[in-house]
């Protein structure tokens, strides 16, 4: 037996220092490239391409950026990505701001406060079909304990605080995570000197908390963008409501227009890629100020010294 064991043990760590070269390498590369070789950049090209193209029963024509010109005067698009803009902002009052008032409230470890942090992560996990239907019934003119909520002046914001509602959990946990890895002994030295506690979140934590910002925003901008359920399930058929999501599901579904819908969602890709791209830059622009600023303030610490 003893003998298996070191056997087993032996092929384990051949079998890891197999994996560690070139060839095992690839081997790994490999299966994780063919996925999304074929459910994403197959789907993705071809969707490129359907963009050119307008699409009857039998055949298809050449149209070049027909459909392309089209969405910029299209009046449905623009409110459309107007609604998107709308509930990106809403999102980041609901969905990051609220996460991060309740990590900031839940920090302190306590059965009270684990308890409170299970209820409000809980929605998190429940499907965004399940949580529209649920807030459509209370919502129902007629039937729902709040009817009128997404008539056309409340719509938006009624869905972004239902995003909110179920979202703000997922960056509550972000933002705790973020909030232990803060050292124990900077907030003893601020508590030392006297801060109270909003100077120590908006002085000391809020600023160690800047990388965490930064992904959370980057979720929530392209999570806005990428948007559908919720708009689906309780406002199908309202256009003052209607985000690009949507509206690109409706040309290829319910009007057959395979040709603008495809060219709605190359519209709204390279919406999401800027947004990532933008991101991203002003991330690394704020990392590449600090690190000046720190540099800046040794030399001349420094200086002083001499």
């Amino acid at each position: 037996m003893p003998g298996f064991l070191w056997s087993l043990e032996l092929g384990i760590w051949n079998f890891v220092e197999d994996a560690m070269t070139r060839r095992g390498q690839i081997l790994f590369f490999v299966p994780a490239f063919l996925l999304f070789f074929v459910f994403v950049l197959l789907p993705s090209t071809q969707t490129l391409i359907d963009s050119f193209y307008s699409h009857d029963a039998t055949q298809r024509h050449f149209v070049g950026t027909l459909y392309y010109r089209y969405a910029i005067t299209d009046p449905r698009f623009h409110q459309s990505l107007n609604n998107n803009l709308i509930y990106l902002l809403w999102t980041l009052l609901f969905e990051v701001a609220v996460g991060l008032a309740l990590a900031v409230g839940l920090e302190k470890n306590s059965r009270f406060n684990h308890f409170l942090r299970v209820a409000f992560f809980s929605p998190a996990v429940l499907s965004m079909v399940v949580v529209g239907l649920v807030f459509g019934f209370m919502f129902k003119d007629g039937v729902g304990l709040l009817p009128g909520m997404l008539n056309q002046s409340r719509a938006l914001v009624t869905i972004s605080a239902i995003s909110g509602w179920a979202s703000a959990g997922f960056f509550m946990v972000i933002f705790l995570a973020g909030l232990a890895n803060i050292p124990d002994e900077i907030l003893e030295a601020a508590r030392l000197e006297g801060a109270s506690g909003w100077q120590t979140f908006w002085r000391i934590k809020l600023p160690l908390l800047k990388e965490v910002i930064y992904v959370a925003l980057l979720i929530c901008f392209t999570g806005a963008f990428k948007a559908f359920d919720l708009f689906w399930v309780l406002l199908p058929n309202q256009d003052h409501t209607s985000i690009v999501s949507t509206l690109l599901v409706k040309e290829v579904i319910k009007f057959d227009n395979k040709g603008y819908g495809s060219t709605l969602a190359v519209i709204l890709t390279v919406l999401v890629l800027l947004t990532v791209a933008l991101v991203i830059s002003a991330g690394n622009l704020w990392l590449r100020r600090e690190k000046g600023r720190l540099v800046s303030t040794a030399f001349g610490q420094a200086g002083g010294m001499k």
